[in-house]
């Protein structure tokens, strides 16, 4: 199959509603509408095999994690990059075939999870969109699954995201004009978005809403949907919890944070892994010029 810089994800395209009323998303009508319209969809997988799975992964990480000193006030950053590498409950839950079924039929290509993150409390992370840190062409093939892996408390700092913020322009460094120098000289270059998204969400209104799931419960996010975490009122709690990103089959896949125009370097390409056999993407592609918007 070629590139194909011109279509869109199924669920961007203008006629989503008359697809899914024509049945074209079969059992998953509902969450083509929510993504559509909403930016985010859900879905829940608890049963006995993910409660399994879900504990394999508490018991099999918590040991990296220094919860006791979390605890007692340190500021650290308690998450786990790519731990499907070495825990394969990780990766067996990165890969569930109904997440799989459910995004190639939302978004009309194959997807494949390029990264997990593991976190065993709150993030308190800033409010953010992804496609900022990766993204394709053609845009929005690339979303977040977040998989609660034990039920999660209001004061343990929950998800928190904001409705219909995904339809706010794809942003990149080129777009908001930062130089190459200005985002080399910052540790977390996010930083320099932030008060971007700010702005976005005070102007147009948007409205924070709070995720509190139960075990096996899932949100699925679009590539631009603003989220983040709020900050951890109890110290004592745990919030486990387990971030897949995913990208779909025949794109570009970019770096925007470290994308420039053409003249200071243009777009940063990256050649993603594959969980599911823990070799980089043969169809990432080399050598083709990203157009500019």
């Amino acid at each position: 199959m070629g590139l194909d810089l011109v279509s869109l994800p199924l669920i961007d395209q203008p006629d989503v509603t008359d697809r899914v009323a024509g049945g074209e998303f079969g059992p998953y009508g509902q969450q083509a509408l929510d993504m559509a319209e909403q930016g985010f969809c859900l879905l829940h997988l608890a049963d006995g095999t993910f409660r399994e799975r879900a504990e394999e992964i508490r018991n099999s990480l918590a040991p990296q994690f220094d919860l006791k000193g979390w605890r007692a006030g340190s500021a650290a950053n308690l998450r786990l990059q790519d731990g499907w590498k070495q825990c394969e409950a990780v990766r067996e839950l990165a890969l569930h075939p109904v997440v799989l079924e459910l995004l190639g039929t939302l978004y009309g290509r194959v997807p494949f999870c390029f990264q997990t993150l593991n976190f065993p409390v709150g993030s308190q992370q800033h409010f953010h969109s992804d496609a900022v840190h990766f993204h394709s062409y053609p845009h929005g093939f690339m979303c977040g699954v977040w998989m609660a892996l034990e039920d999660i408390q209001a004061d343990a700092g929950p998800l928190v995201y904001y409705p219909g913020s995904h339809r706010l322009p794809y942003r990149s460094a080129e777009t908001e004009g930062l130089a190459p120098a200005e985002v080399a000289g910052e540790a977390h270059p996010q930083r320099l978005f932030e008060p971007i998204w700010r702005r976005d969400v005070r102007q147009q209104g948007f409205q924070a809403r709070t995720y509190l799931p139960r075990q096996g419960e899932v949100l699925v996010w679009h590539a631009n949907l603003l989220h983040g975490g709020l900050p951890v009122m109890n110290r004592r709690r745990t919030r486990w919890s387990q971030v897949n990103h995913f990208f779909f089959a025949d794109c570009l896949y970019t770096t925007p944070m470290h994308s420039f125009d053409f003249a200071a370097g243009g777009a940063c390409l990256r050649q993603p892994q594959d969980v599911a056999t823990g070799r980089p993407r043969e169809d990432s592609v080399k050598g083709i010029m990203v157009p500019h918007r």
